[in-house]
């Protein structure tokens, strides 16, 4: 009974600490309450204080992707303190690690993991967390350093913490992120030949391997199946090393050292939630928003879960990046191997081991699937650049090694265009799908970017430029061919073995070796295979297309273009957008133009191709031909999409051209015109149509000068075999094909602009008053209309 008491004491004196509001008051108060609280008693309230703090259900929590130095260096300071790697907080975890395990909800788990384990494959880094509780769902049972980082982790994937989450400005500003980076540079130093030891504690204690109560409960170990020797993607050494891994993952010995237990849990903490959010063995249609079709209740399949498609957010993307960095950063700092003789073997450090270890066993298969499904479903927007610079600063280990200063840094971004060294074709080998089929995966985006973007140019041209570097290209080229060997295909000029996939045969091959970052049924597609040189060709046309129409924008702009007294007076151009180019300034046009040269001459070089010469009337001619267009067929409502159709819209397989073909007087309304006056023209000229429609066609069908000057004033029918493809009525239809009145030019802002400066003119000269001024204007449209009736009716008698 007391020590219920003393529990509900202290919870309710962290409840008070919740409870003050200024941030910074509250990191005093809870640091005084952890140095003057016994362990026991902490030991049942940190659940609850890592809930408060990190956010947990529908708390947010104290918003640490909310807190910035720059609005609020206070509680920036004091919260990155607490929090700090030796902190106040996290000093209590190492001393609770000896004997507290906790539970984690499973729900909160990435939705692949939980899936798995209810299918009873238990995953690696679990196979230590698990437990059962009276034949009931399994529950993750952690020590308290693990929960810890699992809080942190789910932090930046909590869906009620997202909610209130805005986009950050500068990671460097913000206090998550700075404290990520904190424990990366803590339990991963860059500059140390050992990681921090552990403070009291001479063990890692990690959850105990839980047994469940279930007789004859079994579990499949997530693990690739073993494979007969034949040629891989992936190297002898990696999948030995892999298999090792596998077998010793979840032996815990008791003569085990600390040094590197805190850094691995971490690392694979982040890979867990922030890479494994979506899974590679699912087919790509089963991504839905949707609840399960099977129903409630109903027996599943193997890979037959409706998975949610988990879309990451850009501050997600810039974290994985800047995880991704640091790894690199930390692992080429291994010492190389040392040669011994046959008779004297080399022990590696635990460190280096766990080094080498890092890349392939935690972050590789993780990553390529969050990389393989951001390149498949992110936006077409300018924000694809963040996760294009993450496939990018991953294939670029060499652009992370610290230079011999040891200032912490890495080489400068100007040796950037340097020959990649001979040392790195291991880890090309190694990653040849990041090389190949996830560049693959990049070049059917570009087909729907808009190249005339300056931010879609540049990511084309960066990617370019990293395949361009010296010696690269040949990397990827001599992997594949290792790789492949017996069922190798060169590339153009050398012997071609047929098709642009491997064989039937040589895929059930391949499928076994790339089980690891690919789904059931992947078929790899050469680098330098025909139809890949083709695709590059035709990349090499969409650019040509963009610079046609960068330079048509470019020559219209510099037509119209005024200078001197005519550019001061020139008030037409002020209230149109006719000859503007766009959101870009024409440095911004010429940059363009720069970064899709350049990348047109990148790809040339990758793909050992010449330059083709392209005829921009013939090639846009080409891009408007109805093969490029939906199936569709024409009905009375005009064009409907087939189920063909529709499945290539839906595909992005053909899509239609936009522009307009309805009606003509019912046009958007241009930023050019007044929106009031566009809508009252009509509707007034809807009235005169609608009652007059008859007189205005007897009007216009008489062949004397008044029926010559109808003509002038009202709007020509439309053609009788003219189609609408947009949705008309008929009744509306009928009246298009009749001589109308139509007032939409006199709500242009250039047209009233220039009435404005007659009734000026007029008024300040003559002194013509409103009424004067409006006979001018009819005396002038009656001239108007006889003088276009003459000119009609001598064109006419030529004729």
């Amino acid at each position: 009974m007391a020590a219920s008491m003393t529990g509900s004491h202290i919870l309710s004196q962290v409840q008070s600490l919740n409870a003050v509001k200024a941030l910074h008051q509250r990191c005093i108060e809870l640091e005084k309450f952890l140095r003057n609280t016994s362990t026991k008693e902490l030991k049942n309230i940190l659940p609850y204080l890592f809930e408060k703090i990190f956010g947990y259900g529908l708390d947010p929590g104290w918003g640490l992707d909310l807190i910035s130095r720059s609005s609020s260096p206070q509680d920036f300071d004091y919260v990155r303190r607490l929090l700090a790697p030796e902190g106040p907080l996290l000093s209590v975890v190492y001393t609770l690690m000896m004997d507290s395990f906790y539970e984690f909800p499973m729900n909160n788990l990435p939705s692949p993991t939980q899936h798995l384990i209810e299918d009873g494959s238990l995953p690696i880094f679990y196979a230590n967390k698990l437990q059962y509780h009276n034949y009931g769902r399994p529950i993750i049972v952690l020590n308290a350093y693990e929960l810890y980082m699992f809080h942190l982790a789910y932090h930046l994937v909590n869906p009620n913490v997202q909610k209130h989450s805005t986009n950050w400005s500068n990671i460097t500003d913000t206090l998550y992120p700075v404290l990520i980076e904190d424990y990366l540079n803590y339990f991963l130093p860059l500059n140390k030949d050992s990681l921090p030891k552990m403070p009291t504690v001479q063990t890692p204690v990690r959850s105990p391997v839980m047994h469940s109560p279930m007789a004859g409960k079994s579990f499949n170990m997530a693990s690739s199946p073993p494979s007969p020797q034949r040629p891989s993607l992936l190297k002898s050494s990696f999948v030995s090393a892999q298999k090792q891994h596998v077998q010793t993952a979840t032996v815990i010995s008791q003569g085990e050292t600390t040094e590197t237990y805190r850094s691995d849990t971490m690392i694979q903490v982040f890979a867990e939630f922030w890479l494994n959010q979506n899974p590679i063995s699912i087919d790509r249609q089963s991504f839905s928003h949707t609840a399960s079709p099977y129903g409630p209740g109903l027996p599943r399949g193997p890979y037959q879960y409706w998975f949610e498609n988990f879309m990451p957010t850009t501050n997600h993307v810039r974290l994985v990046r800047l995880l991704v960095k640091h790894v690199h950063n930390f692992v080429n700092t291994v010492k190389p191997e040392v040669v011994s003789s046959p008779y004297q073997s080399h022990i590696p450090s635990m460190l280096d081991e766990f080094k080498r270890s890092l890349i392939p066993h935690v972050i590789q298969k993780k990553l390529y699937t969050f990389l393989r499904h951001g390149f498949d479903r992110w936006p077409l927007d300018c924000s694809f650049r963040l996760l294009l610079e993450t496939w990018l600063t991953y294939i670029q280990p060499w652009r992370y090694v610290l230079s011999k200063s040891s200032t912490g840094r890495r080489d400068s971004d100007a040796n950037d265009s340097k020959t990649v060294e001979e040392k790195w074709f291991s880890f090309v080998e190694d990653n040849l799908l990041f090389y190949t089929v996830l560049h693959q995966e990049f070049t059917q985006r570009v087909f729907r970017m808009d190249l005339t973007t300056q931010f879609n140019a540049c990511m084309l041209f960066r990617a370019n430029k990293v395949y361009s570097l010296p010696n690269l290209s040949n990397m990827i080229f001599r992997a594949e061919r290792d790789m492949c060997n017996a069922i190798w295909m060169g590339r153009p000029g050398h012997p071609d073995l047929g098709g642009s996939y491997i064989s039937p045969e040589a895929s059930l091959s391949l499928n076994t070796q790339i089980s690891e970052l690919e789904k059931p049924g992947f078929q790899y597609c050469r680098m330098y295979s025909k139809e890949m040189i083709h695709t590059m060709k035709a990349i090499l046309g969409h650019i040509e297309v963009a610079k046609q129409i960068l330079s048509v924008q470019e020559e219209s702009f510099n037509r119209t273009k005024k200078s001197g007294l005519a550019a001061i007076f020139d008030v037409s151009s002020w209230f149109q957008d006719d000859h503007s180019m766009g959101d870009m300034s024409p440095s911004e046009v010429k940059k363009v133009h720069s970064y899709l040269d350049t990348a047109a001459v990148n790809i040339c070089y990758i793909s050992e191709i010449e330059s083709p010469r392209f005829d921009q009337s013939s090639y846009l001619e080409h891009s408007l031909t109805s093969d490029r267009i939906p199936d569709c067929e024409e009905t009375k409502e005009g064009f409907l999409l087939t189920p063909l159709g529709r499945h290539q819209l839906m595909n992005k397989m053909r899509k239609f051209d936009v522009v307009y073909q309805g009606d003509p007087d019912l046009q958007p309304i241009r930023s050019f015109e007044n929106a009031t006056l566009v809508r009252v023209l009509h509707y007034f000229c809807n009235f005169i149509n609608t009652q007059y429609g008859q007189d205005i066609q007897n009007l216009c069908d008489r062949n004397d000068l008044i029926g010559r000057m109808a003509q002038v004033y009202f709007a020509p029918p439309l053609p009788l075999n003219s189609n609408l493809n947009s949705p008309i009525s008929s009744t509306r239809k009928q009246t298009l094909q009749l001589p109308r009145l139509s007032l939409r030019p006199l709500a242009s802002y250039r047209t009233l602009v220039y009435v404005g400066l007659c009734y000026l003119v007029l008024t300040l000269w003559w002194g013509v008053g409103p009424v004067g001024f409006f006979f001018c204007v009819i005396g002038v449209v009656l001239l108007y209309g006889f003088f276009s009736a003459m000119i009609h009716r001598s064109s006419v008698k030529m004729n």
